[in-house]
């Protein structure tokens, strides 16, 4: 009778032993950081590409080379806008580009935004925010309106 009950003594000890070896192994690998990586959302704007964009392009010249916008207003199916936003791992500020292409009877009229890039120099790299074009000043409904009738 003694036999049995250390038989079962030992087993509930070595099962409680690899139980609290477990444990451990689980609370360590808690404590172990997770991977977080770069979050990027929208239409990759990079320089090479904005470089080939030229006024008087054709819309399917335009969606070719910076793919479909993500942005489509059906009010005003002549605006394309183009957002890219980056958040990188860890990091609490996000890059974000915004580019507004405008476009009149079917050609490439005009071209809004604020798009970085980097320039290579002897000291290194710098990054720049270059402005490609002002949006011009528009009135109003009451103002497109009244300007129309009297001209």
């Amino acid at each position: 009778m003694l036999s049995k009950r250390v038989r079962v003594e030992t087993r509930m000890s070595k099962f409680l032993h690899k139980a609290i070896v477990i444990l451990a192994l689980l609370l360590l690998t808690s404590c172990i950081k997770t991977y977080k990586h770069d979050v990027q959302q929208g239409n990759i704007l990079d320089q090479e590409r904005l470089a080939r964009l030229e006024l008087g392009m054709s819309k399917s010249d335009v969606q070719t080379l910076l793919g479909t916008s993500l942005l489509q207003d059906s009010f005003h199916p002549d605006r394309w806008d183009y957002f890219y936003s980056l958040r990188k791992a860890r990091k609490k500020d996000t890059e974000k580009k915004l580019l507004t292409l405008y476009f009149k009877d079917g050609k490439l009229y005009q071209i809004v935004g604020t798009v970085t890039s980097t320039d290579g120099t002897e000291t290194g790299s710098q990054t720049k925010t270059v402005i490609i074009d002002e949006r011009p000043a528009q009135g109003g409904i009451i103002q497109r309106g009244w300007d129309k009738i009297w001209q």
